[in-house]
């Protein structure tokens, strides 16, 4: 292997030459820190492909610097070894807590610390997928109420009718996701389950623990109840997306009105962002700061589609909305007349009330976002309309 970067973090200077010299001489990149501040300003210059860390250090511990790399989108899978002079089994567990991979007490092995390394390197590695992966396309919103989990629910019945393949759902309403709700689909296990004993793998057959079968949809949500959802970590969001994308030709992701870390993951993954709104005025003037939002970020134009929906009871004309918006919307959805009902119902408007205006302009949606993603590359099969 050999080649990749680790960025080494210890306040020790004798530790520093030992580990970063036995590294270099293995055919590793190598860099140094003193302390977690050092550590993240080297990180954020460059990604690395491994952190090996202290425990006990100045200003920033590996402990905390574990926890900071966790908890941001970009840093999340990075693998981390952190060796301490704390030897108990307490110790080890706190570091494990945090986030590390692999605890090492000092003194320790060279040899043994270049095994450990090695295997995290060859677990981190990316898998060939074994096939085209299926496009992902994040459902956002800048304010509640806009409709946009019905929307989500009902695009997935309408592509799983239009593919051949599997049509994913990821609900990352972690604290009050309904897909389940209006599919009327009771999961098994959720993301909030997802706790992988330290330097485990999640292999295919244990995730599909965590998929529920809906017909050609496969659901998966973050969390059952609001007071579980702090349990959703980064990397199970990461392994969700990963694995669905394998699974299934297209993957829907529902996210929160909000720009949290598990958000930005999906944003990060996902080859077309679909940006819902209501014809009303907060929502509007909301979108217009989130498209903003979105731009700061880098996102390209060209995989940003704004949806206006009309789901509320009086909605402004399309060009006035339009004024407020600072662009024309891509794709306009009309009043459900039966939403309501079929959402009582737990079943979805496509299947019960398929002459809804709201399912007509539905299906015009569901050909523009496959063709959107046809013009981004790749090869989707698309089925025959339904009878």
């Amino acid at each position: 292997m050999a080649g990749e970067s680790i960025v080494v973090v210890d306040d020790d200077r004798v530790i520093q030459g030992m580990v970063s010299g036995y590294l270099t001489r293995s055919g590793y990149r190598v860099r140094l820190a003193s302390n977690g501040i050092e550590a993240l300003d080297l990180i954020h210059e460059q990604l690395p492909d491994m952190v090996l860390t202290d425990s006990r250090m100045p200003e920033l511990n590996g402990v905390e610097l574990t926890a900071r790399l966790r908890g941001s989108f970009r840093t999340a899978r990075v693998p981390i070894i952190m060796f301490s002079e704390l030897t108990q089994i307490e110790d080890a567990l706190v570091g494990y807590s945090a986030g590390a991979d692999e605890y090492l007490p000092k003194p320790f092995e060279l040899a043994i610390l270049g095994a450990k390394i090695q295997a995290l390197l060859r677990r981190a590695a990316p898998r060939p997928l074994g096939g085209s992966r299926g496009k992902i396309v994040l459902f956002a919103h800048a304010k509640g109420g806009v409709g946009t989990t019905s929307l989500v629910v009902n695009l997935a019945v309408l592509l799983g009718k239009m593919t051949p393949g599997l049509i994913g759902l990821l609900d990352l309403d972690v604290e009050f996701g309904d897909a389940a709700t209006l599919l009327d689909l009771q999961p098994a296990s959720t993301l909030a389950d997802l706790r992988a004993a330290p330097g485990d793998e999640i292999d295919g057959g244990l995730f599909d623990r965590f998929v529920t079968d809906g017909g050609r949809i496969r659901l998966v949500v973050g969390a059952d109840v609001p007071e579980r959802a702090g349990l959703v970590t980064l990397p199970a969001v990461q392994l969700a997306i990963d694995r669905l994308s394998t699974l299934c030709d297209y993957v829907l992701i529902d996210a929160p009105a909000s720009f949290a870390e598990r958000t930005l993951a999906a944003l990060d993954a996902s080859d077309l962002v679909c940006l819902v709104t209501s014809a009303s005025l907060p929502a509007l003037r909301a979108t217009r700061a989130c498209l903003a939002m979105l731009l700061k970020l880098r996102l390209p134009p060209a995989r940003i589609r704004v949806i206006l929906n009309h789901a509320t009871e009086q909605p402004m004309d399309v060009e006035s909305a339009s004024v407020i918006l600072g662009r024309r919307p891509d794709f306009v959805v009309s009043r459900a007349k039966n939403l309501d009902m079929a959402v009582n119902a737990s079943r979805p408007l496509v299947i019960v009330h398929p002459a809804d205006p709201f399912v007509t302009d539905l299906g015009l949606m569901a050909e523009g976002v496959v063709a959107a993603l046809l013009g981004m590359g790749g090869e989707l099969v698309t089925a025959p309309p339904p009878d």
